[in-house]
């Protein structure tokens, strides 16, 4: 189905809606894309998995994989995590509100603050989660925030949850951000507090924007900017900290979202901020008062990681080193890409439907890659998004660009 058609099925009445939903659902398995999957074994470079739809096994190469330094299957990582279970079990017991807070908790909490470089922070269990918590924690219907149009859905959906008054802005726009800021304030005549939340690592395609523009209006106009992080801890920065280290702008932003599911390779997610923002968080924020604490081996996981990241900072050298190597090899076959300096590569293809045979194909040739399509881009931007991870190696690289080239030529994408 086409972008367009797509727009118009979501605005019909529900009852057609899901009809016609099923019913394109149906017709693409029997296209045959893969409509889920589940995988067998470690999450890693290479895995085996099965088409819900099909009894079908297949062995690919991963391109598509938040775990970027490869660390959810590292022996190291999972030799610490064992001895946490022998610990301390395997679950919190309840929500940091109540039972499930630990000495290992705060300890991972104190960890992550000095890492981002603020006072405190939160863990909560997963990035989706982590927005929730800042948005409803932080804002109400008397707030205005002044969001990146390019938020995960995460961002978009507490919003709408909470009901505060929002506005949308194009990051690589700064000039009409600013102007939106000096109108709300002049219609509101200063008595309303303006957030504004922006994406460091894009997650859509690995840049990053003028920062540091950005912070600087946000704070002549006394706007809390919260930084979401997700794709950017672990995989830029000199030591892996993220956007704000590599832009040198570390402690500039009022919070920071980061997750702990991605580069290392775990679950979880974590806001900081200064102790009075965290404060209101860890009290009055539903999203954190009323979720279980993350359980004992996924904090184990995390510090180990963190570890991991601390003693070996060549492997988010060694990450980079990829990333570079693959856009070289992909620009050189005549590809449309964007070079960035996180672990995402976009390869656009721009006309409708074609990147979705590409990835067909690609899958049956054995390399799983991601695509984004409408709604995740407006149409016409409909891309494959590659992921990179530190254990590549060139061979494989190789093997990842013939196998798109090929791809791309037999579906009329290059």
């Amino acid at each position: 189905m086409d972008a367009r058609n797509m727009i118009e099925l979501e605005r019909k009445p529900f009852k057609e809606r899901l009809t016609q939903q099923y019913t394109v659902y149906l017709q693409e398995v029997e296209r045959g894309y893969m409509m889920g999957r589940e995988g067998f074994g470690p999450a890693d470079k290479t895995m085996k998995y099965r088409d819900l739809h099909s009894d079908e096994f297949n062995e690919v190469l991963v391109f598509g994989s938040n775990n970027y330094l490869g660390l959810s299957n590292h022996p190291t990582v999972k030799q610490k995590v064992k001895q946490a279970i022998d610990i301390y079990g395997i679950g919190s017991g309840g929500s940091p509100a109540f039972s499930g807070y630990t000495r290992q908790h705060r300890d991972l909490e104190q960890r992550l603050a000095k890492l981002a470089d603020h006072e405190d922070a939160v863990l909560l269990p997963g990035g989706y989660m982590a927005n929730l918590c800042w948005v409803n924690g932080l804002m109400n219907q008397n707030d205005i925030i002044v969001y990146d149009k390019n938020s995960h859905a995460s961002v978009i959906n507490a919003i709408k949850m909470t009901g505060v008054k929002f506005y949308s802005f194009d990051p690589e726009n700064l000039p009409a951000f600013e102007n939106i800021i000096s109108r709300i304030k002049t219609k509101t005549k200063g008595e309303v507090q303006i957030f504004s939340t922006v994406e460091g690592v894009r997650s859509v395609d690995g840049t990053m924007i003028d920062l540091a523009t950005y912070i600087e209006i946000c704070k002549s106009n006394d706007v809390i900017t919260i930084l979401d992080d997700a794709h950017g801890i672990g995989t830029v920065g000199r030591t892996g900290k993220g956007t704000l280290e590599e832009l040198d702008l570390m402690g500039q932003v009022d919070l920071r979202m980061s997750t702990c599911s991605k580069a290392l390779g775990a679950q979880g997610a974590f806001v900081s901020g200064s102790k009075e923002l965290i404060f209101l968080l860890r009290n009055y924020s539903y999203p954190y008062v009323f979720t279980s604490a993350l359980a004992q081996p996924t904090i184990a996981a995390i510090s180990a990681a963190l570890d991991f990241i601390e003693d070996n900072p060549s492997w988010v050298v060694k990450l980079r080193e990829n990333v570079r190597y693959m856009q070289d090899k992909l620009e050189n076959e005549g590809f449309d890409i964007i070079r960035g300096v996180s672990g995402i590569i976009p390869v656009f293809f721009r006309k409708d439907g074609v990147v979705r045979e590409i990835n067909k194909d690609l899958y049956k040739k054995g390399l799983f890659a991601n695509i984004m399509e409408y709604p995740m881009v407006p149409p016409g931007l409909e891309r494959l998004r590659l992921s990179l991870m530190a254990t590549h190696t060139y061979d494989e690289v190789d093997r990842a660009v013939s196998l798109i080239r090929d791809s791309a030529i037999q579906h009329g994408g290059l």
